[in-house]
């Protein structure tokens, strides 16, 4: 081991980089730097007998057993680089800007130098972003392969890493909601996001499970499955919390509740899950960070995502121009957030909505019937403890969907109207546990709908957090 090769690349008085002086090592530790020099790439450092034994990994490392990633074996770099960042001078030796990606410890299944010397070995890591084990394979001068461990079978003796008994630092949320407005907001300090129509999903990873939960505590595992498997499969024994929407895009790429719900029944598993925020890594809870810094770490780990499970793109600025898009595109709507928020879990204006037409969900508290056929539901709202009558919708209720309801409503007559304002003296009342949501053209001055039409049940909320969302920004 020598840094002889490392000074020799350096001028000191020029870069921050720091000399190269042998030190004695007592760890097992590694560090991943991110080098955007005039390649963008990853170098992988392993603390070994005095020095970092370094890698570049132009694509960094990946979770799929069937990639292989190349490796290239660099000179020795000295153990002050483990906590090196910032940036290197153009005209000096990997000019550019070097950042800390991940960090950690690790095992090896066999002696690093001897392991190069015979041109394989399996490195098992513990860090933040990076759990699990990956076979280094020679192949041709200092270039090696980089292959996640399932796909090396008993080339390399296996060396599990012991098993985490970490856990996360929480296992329920509230969720941070966003506050209905007419108008993009004006300020720069804002980012814009596409609003899914969805299910908004928590996922739990935890050491090699996943639970999936609504923004109300319901588990969503077992219905959306498919996405708790790759999940676990991408992220195996990582601790992880995210935030995000499960949908379905039509043929036009564009999410759809109507055929959500139309797999969630059929048990198709077209799903995706479109990640928007990450709440916890590690043992850290991070939702104190700014909505920025947050991002990036969910960019990091986006690198990792199955075809399946997506990154919410983010545009700075342009709010209003995003907008119009957003209308022409004949989407739900934009969501515009603060960049330096931190993830307080409740509704305010750190978060705000802006809605290319008027959509919420709404309380049904009983019926009206013609000609032996649902003919209308009648819709509602808590303030406080009081279920507001605020009118009737028929239109989108195809003849199955009447079916489906009746069967619904069978066991949930009562005699009693649930509303607080209403007594319809033909209308059938129900309990008031269902919620539907439902598209208008306005709530008018009487705080009534006007245009109102269904577009499906909404069995992931419940009906007492159903309040009237009125918007404050004029």
């Amino acid at each position: 081991m020598t840094l002889e090769k490392y000074n020799e690349k350096r001028d000191f008085s020029k870069t921050r980089e720091p000399v190269g002086k042998m030190k004695k090592s007592i760890k097992k530790r590694f560090v991943v730097q991110f080098h955007k020099a005039r390649r963008d790439h990853y170098d992988f450092r392993l603390e070994y007998k005095g020095v970092l034994v370094s890698f570049a990994i132009p694509k960094g490392f990946s979770f799929n057993s069937h990639d292989k990633r190349l490796a290239v074996h660099v000179e020795d770099h000295p153990l002050d680089y483990f906590n090196f960042e910032g940036r290197i001078p153009e005209g000096e030796y990997g000019a550019g800007t070097v950042e800390i990606w991940d960090k950690g410890y690790y095992e090896i299944s066999k002696d690093l130098k001897k392991g190069i010397d015979e041109g394989e070995f399996k490195v098992c890591l513990q860090g933040d972003k990076l759990v699990g084990c990956w076979a280094f394979v020679h192949f041709k001068e200092d270039n090696f392969l980089v292959i996640y461990e399932n796909a090396v079978g008993n080339k390399v003796k296996k060396k599990k890493i012991i098993k985490s008994k970490l856990k996360l630092p929480f296992d329920k949320v509230q969720v941070q909601l966003a506050t209905l407005t007419k108008k993009v907001p004006k300020e720069k300090d804002y980012i814009y996001e596409i609003k899914y129509d969805g299910f908004r999903v928590v996922a739990y990873l935890e050491n090699g499970k996943v639970k999936l939960k609504s923004r109300n505590g319901k588990d969503f595992t077992n219905k959306f499955n498919s996405i708790a498997k790759d999940l676990k499969d991408t992220f195996t024994d990582k601790l992880i919390v995210f935030d995000g929407e499960v949908v379905v895009f039509d043929k036009n790429g564009k999410s759809d509740f109507s055929l959500l719900q139309e797999s969630i029944k059929s048990g198709k598993n077209n799903f995706c899950y479109v990640i928007f925020d990450v709440l916890a890594l590690g043992e850290k809870d991070i939702r104190q960070k700014k909505l920025i810094d947050r991002k990036k770490i969910l960019n990091d780990l986006a690198k990792f995502f199955p075809k399946n499970i997506i990154l919410s793109e983010i545009v700075d600025g342009n709010g209003e121009k995003c907008f119009e898009i957003a209308k022409n595109l004949g989407l739900e709507g934009i969501v515009a957030k603060k960049k330096n928020s931190v993830y307080s879990g409740t509704r305010n204006e750190d978060w705000l909505k802006i809605k290319c037409h008027y959509r919420q969900e709404f309380v049904i508290g009983g019926y009206t019937m013609k000609n032996n056929s649902l003919a209308s539901l009648l819709l509602g709202y808590y303030e406080n403890d009081n279920l507001i009558f605020v009118g009737k919708v028929g239109t989108g209720l195809s003849e199955s969907k009447k079916q489906e309801l009746m069967l619904l409503f069978k066991k949930k007559k009562i005699k009693k109207t649930p509303f607080s304002n209403y007594t319809g003296k033909n209308d059938i009342f129900i309990k008031p546990n269902c919620v539907a949501e439902i598209q208008f053209a306005e709530i008018t001055g009487g705080k009534m709908l006007r245009q109102a039409s269904f577009i499906g049940l909404r069995k992931d909320k419940d009906a007492k957090s159903v309040i009237l969302e009125t918007d404050n920004k004029g």
